[in-house]
Order: structure tokens, then C-alpha cells, then sequence
């Protein structure tokens, strides 16, 4: 009998053994299909851009200078930060006050001044804030010579403090948020200059508000 138990006891201790291999072997090759699905797609993607004359290493690349553009056009939380974001992305990208972007979608904001020279924005004054939302999507639309000229659709995650005055503390309460689409044209050249600008607001209702 004890002879017996000790074989039982092996048994399913090897049992054991061969499941947990199996278990490992199993998710190592669900884990190298799922390499592969990625792989084969991120390739059949760049053979269908190759195929339209659209390289496939510069659009990510434009993509990743968009990504800075929107980040710092959409992100900002007080009147001065609005501000130096408009300076920051004239700066970066060569772009002016007469470009048709910071004449109608991001104009100055608006602001009084004291008998002191002390500018209080509006957008203080409401409490408002802004924030580049996680879903982007960006498409090659035209190719011309060595511009790329992409649309991409973003999320703006827009909140309201809550705050009657610049001079009064926020309330601790949750801010209402409010998520828009936004419509971007940008043309870039071979070395990441911008050469076009535009956006529009998306018509319609706000897409998630809480």
C-alpha cells in the first residue's frame, strides 16, 4: 500500500510538472502570435502606404510633430499659460499673429488691465481648462512633392474650475468636463516644417459630458 502512494503521489506530482509546462508553452506561443498579428499588420499598413507613393517612416514621423503641435496648442489651464502656448507654437513652428489659426481658432484671449498693468484673463475668470484628449486619429488626405497634408481628428477635454473669481480659492468639488472633436489640417515638408495650420471646431453636440 505505501508503495502505491508514493507511485500515486509521483504520478500527479509529474502530472503536475507536464500541466505547468504545457501552461507555459501554450502563453509563450499565444504571446509570439500576438508579436507576429502585429507585425504582419504594421507591415501590411506600410506596404498599402508604400503602394500610394506615401512613405511610411515619414508619416510617423510627422505624426509624432503633430502630436507635439496638438499637445501644445490644447493643453493649457490658466490665461498665461493660453499665452505662451500661442508664443510657443509661433516660435517652434515658424508660424505668425496673421496666420489664420491665431486670428480665428486661437486668437489672443480676452483680458482687463488694472490701473497697474495687471492683465485678469476671462479665462481665469471662468475657471476654464484644457487638456489634449487621448484619441487621435491622423490621415495622409494629399501629397504634394515632399508635403504631406494630413486631417486629423482630436479629442479636447475642456473643464470649468467652478470659480466666481481669479480671487477666490476653487471650490473642492468635481469640475464638469466636456470632450470635443476638433477637425486639424496640417501640411508638413521632408524636414518637419509646417507650412498650413488650419482647425475647425466639430459641429454638432458635445461628444461626453459629466
Amino acid at each position: 500500500m505505501t508503495i502505491g502512494l508514493t507511485l500515486a503521489s509521483a504520478s500527479a506530482t509529474a502530472r503536475s510538472t507536464a500541466l505547468a509546462a504545457q501552461k507555459t508553452q501554450i502563453e509563450s506561443l499565444e504571446a509570439r502570435n500576438s508579436r507576429e498579428a502585429q507585425r504582419n499588420a504594421e507591415t501590411s499598413e506600410k506596404t498599402g502606404l508604400e503602394g500610394l507613393g506615401i512613405s511610411a517612416s515619414r508619416v510617423k514621423a510627422d505624426s509624432a510633430t503633430i502630436g507635439q503641435l496638438l499637445s501644445i496648442a490644447f493643453t493649457w489651464d490658466s490665461g498665461d499659460a493660453y499665452e505662451i502656448a500661442r508664443t510657443e507654437l509661433q516660435d517652434r513652428f515658424d508660424l505668425s499673429e496673421k496666420d489664420a489659426f491665431f486670428r480665428t481658432f486661437m486668437p489672443p484671449s480676452r483680458f482687463n488691465r488694472d490701473a497697474d498693468g495687471k492683465r485678469y484673463y476671462y479665462i481665469d475668470a471662468v475657471g476654464l481648462n484644457s487638456a489634449l484628449g487621448r484619441n487621435t486619429d491622423t490621415e495622409v488626405v494629399a501629397v504634394t512633392g515632399t508635403r504631406y497634408r494630413y486631417a486629423v481628428m482630436a479629442d479636447v477635454v475642456l473643464t470649468i474650475d467652478g470659480s466666481a473669481s481669479i480671487n477666490q480659492p476653487q471650490p473642492a468639488v468635481p469640475r464638469p468636463t466636456a470632450t470635443r472633436r476638433v477637425l486639424v489640417y496640417v501640411t508638413l515638408d521632408a524636414r518637419g516644417r509646417l507650412s498650413e495650420l488650419a482647425a475647425i471646431a466639430a459641429s454638432g453636440s458635445t461628444r461626453t459630458s459629466r
